[in-house]
């Protein structure tokens, strides 16, 4: 295991109009297969993806156990990216698992299923109905009600799983792999655990290309459809962005210390992603720089900007279609958002 801990994996090309990625490192040779239901992937027996276990706390709640790993984005001469993570930290490389001081944490902890309780405490349980009509301030409050280290889903955890799904996939069109409950006839939210019985760490019951059905990404059920999943630890002032990496400090809509300014982005009010912009402050967290990307070109997911969206919710619900997916960015909203397609999961981190 100390051996394949230091194994590298790439992609490349990462944002161009292309969404085929090319592989790099240790990872070229590698491949998956998307089946009616289930996927099979090389990826199931590497490191970091083989280590991602189910893990039950003492209330019940499930949640999906993240090792951590070292990961490494450089710019190409023509705007696209390198991805790269390892178990081992090289040279160049840095890691988004860390507490809120900035020490490095062993794991993190992310809901298997989308919120479900009330807005006195949320859980991550099989067989609920998901907690929607609740602002993301009180929700990360029913969070929290679990106890220290637990929290709702954050910035840095988004940006963890994208660049897992990136280098296992290598592709940028997450619905090529999975549509999830994003079909325009679906007419509301489904109860939590229907990805229960697929019997690999990703894939749909019944079919992963009809929008339809739940889907799950290493056990993780909806990161795109059914709801929107609101995201603590980044906010917006106009085009400003501001990050914040410490939990204990989240604050829908804050834009001052700790939360730091980053960047900025697009004030087009909405369109498909073409560009993802690194920041200087941190080169593995990055946010839209550029629409005007499609639904099959560049990262096929939608974006909103609005002067008085100060919050941010990604994946979409469960009617967004092509627009939905893994790079689904919504900044449009205020933080008093509370709606039926609106909603979280629950995470955990050793802090």
């Amino acid at each position: 295991m100390l051996f394949e801990k230091g194994k590298v994996y790439g992609v490349d090309n990462v944002g161009g109009s292309s969404v085929s990625l090319t592989r790099t490192d240790d990872a070229v040779g590698l491949s998956y297969s998307v089946g009616q239901s289930e996927i099979k992937s090389d990826f199931d027996k590497l490191f970091p993806w083989c280590e991602m276990q189910e893990v039950v706390d003492s209330a019940g709640n499930v949640f999906i156990r993240i090792p951590k790993f070292y990961a490494k984005i450089t710019k190409n001469s023509d705007g696209t990216y390198k991805h790269q993570i390892s178990g081992t930290r090289y040279s160049g490389f840095s890691t988004l698992f860390i507490d809120g001081k900035g020490n490095e944490i062993d794991y993190i902890d992310v809901g298997k299923y989308e919120a479900s309780g009330s807005s006195s405490r949320a859980y991550s349980k099989t067989g609920q109905t998901v907690l929607v009509n609740i602002t993301i301030n009180n929700l990360r409050t029913a969070c929290k009600a679990n106890g220290a280290g637990y929290q709702q889903y954050d910035f840095l955890i988004d940006m963890i799983l994208k660049e897992l799904f990136l280098i296992e996939f290598a592709t940028t069109n997450s619905q090529s792999i999975m549509k999830g409950f994003t079909d325009s006839g679906n007419t509301a939210a489904l109860t939590t655990g229907h990805t229960d019985d697929v019997k690999t760490p990703s894939g749909s019951p019944t079919s992963n290309s009809t929008g339809t059905y739940a889907c799950k990404y290493r056990g993780i059920e909806n990161l795109w459809g059914n709801t929107w999943t609101f995201v603590d630890g980044i906010s917006f002032n106009l085009e400003k962005v501001y990050v914040c990496t410490d939990p204990n400090s989240y604050d829908g809509a804050k834009t001052t210390m700790p939360y730091s300014y980053m960047g900025n982005r697009p004030t087009t009010s909405e369109g498909y992603i073409k560009s993802i912009e690194y920041f200087d402050k941190n080169p593995l967290i990055g946010y839209i720089s550029e629409l005007g990307g499609s639904a099959s070109t560049h990262y096929c997911d939608y974006s909103w900007y609005a002067d008085g969206g100060v919050i941010l919710l990604v994946g979409g619900g469960w009617g967004d279609g092509s627009r939905a997916g893994l790079w689904y960015w919504n900044g449009g909203n205020a933080v008093s958002r509370s709606r039926s397609d609106s909603g979280g999961r629950l995470c955990y981190k050793p802090l």
